[in-house]
């Protein structure tokens, strides 16, 4: 397989961003569904925090994750 490019800079940037915009989401969606009493909405709250936890780590290492993830 070729080897893949690392995320430089820019695209650190964006990972945090996408990070920020996935934690935000995930973060108004159980609160809305908490206060209205509905159960979909903060399960997807979570999944949508936890995406956003995996950009945070592309942002802090700079590598992209794979799949399935190896521990080294």
């Amino acid at each position: 397989m070729p080897a893949r490019s690392e995320p430089g800079p820019g695209g650190r940037s964006i990972a945090a961003l996408l990070a920020l915009v996935w934690i935000g989401a995930g973060a108004a969606a159980i609160v809305l569904g908490v206060r209205r009493g509905m159960w979909l909405r903060p399960v997807l709250g979570v999944c949508a925090v936890g995406y956003g936890a995996l950009w945070v780590q592309v942002a802090r290492t700079g590598q992209r994750l794979g799949w399935p993830r190896r521990r080294r």
